[in-house]
């Protein structure tokens, strides 16, 4: 992996260590403590889906993004990032909207650490050092334009759910089935992740450095979204309480392009030969990948 100046502080690596081993312990509690979930039967299958997710993706991912971010790398410290951003709106959907169980204090703490390692994370890269060596090489457009086609997608949906219940002056179908006040996800994705998903599309393309640090994180929360989606669709089918084919297909894509936008953002990164330096010098003025030829901004944008 790529090399940077940036890498997580002692106490960031000993938070995501402590991620690390509690994420492990409560998706495998909720895997195999039978009895620990007391949530309304639609809900259970999607808590077994995300948990083996969790387990079999986010666990691993988020430490192989911690290897390479203390070791320097810049690509590692986008994937670290990305792998907390799941696990922070992951544990965050586990510790407001379950109902209460022998790992609450758990959850929350999941939450907690996955905050402040993740802000702090944020505010420790180097959003124009992520900008140069993508500079020419990401397909930013494509990359802009799945960001955008994915927050207006399930922005959406879920406002299709709750306009009209709104208007109705009660609770939609879903909160019904699921027993519960209200959608946490509803929440998460209405008030941060579908804006932040919109927003750096557009910073996309107007080059905005930070762009180029949230795009990275996004594709690998998204991809890791997706798969956990289609996971809790896929068990929902297999107990007959919903997840139909289309569905899971939908998810399944989702998933499949996130993965190829994010593999090809990494490759992008990848580190540039003396030659490949002095190009990518002349390159910051002559465009990137997707060839329009704009100027970097400035700083002060």
């Amino acid at each position: 992996m790529s090399h940077s100046s940036v890498s997580p502080p002692r106490w960031q690596v000993a938070s995501t260590v402590a991620i690390l081993v509690l994420s492990a312990a409560a998706t495998l509690a909720g895997l195999l403590w039978r009895g620990l979930y007391r949530d309304a039967a639609v809900t259970l299958p999607q808590l077994y889906g995300q948990d083996v997710v969790t387990l079999a993706f986010g666990v691993p991912l988020l430490a192989v993004g911690l290897r390479y971010a203390v070791r320097g790398s810049l690509r590692g410290y986008v994937v670290w990032l990305g792998a907390l951003a799941y696990m922070l709106y992951t544990w965050a959907s586990y510790a407001l909207m379950l109902y209460f169980n022998e790992l609450f204090l758990v959850y929350v703490a999941l939450f907690g650490l996955s905050l402040f390692t993740f802000v702090a994370g944020i505010l420790r890269a180097d959003p124009g050092a992520v900008r140069d060596r993508l500079a020419g090489r990401l397909p930013r457009r494509l990359t802009s334009g799945y960001l955008a086609a994915i927050a207006l997608f399930f922005a959406a949906g879920w406002l299709a759910e709750v306009v009209p219940a709104t208007l109705r002056g009660e609770p939609p179908e879903s909160y019904r089935l699921a027993a519960i006040p209200t959608n946490v996800i509803h929440v998460l994705d209405l008030a941060v992740l579908l804006p932040a998903a919109l927003l750096t599309a557009v910073w996309l393309r107007r080059r905005r450095d930070w762009a180029y640090v949230l795009a990275g994180v996004l594709l690998v929360k998204f991809t890791t979204l997706g798969l956990a989606v289609l996971a809790m669709a896929a068990r929902l089918r297999q107990t007959g309480q919903g997840g139909d084919l289309g569905e899971i297909a939908l998810f399944g894509v989702v998933s499949a392009v996130g993965l190829a936008l994010g593999v090809a953002y990494l490759r992008a990164m990848a580190p540039r030969s003396r030659s490949g330096a002095a190009e990518s010098g002349s390159g910051a003025t002559s465009g990137d990948a997707s060839g329009d030829g704009e100027e970097r901004p400035s700083s002060a944008e």
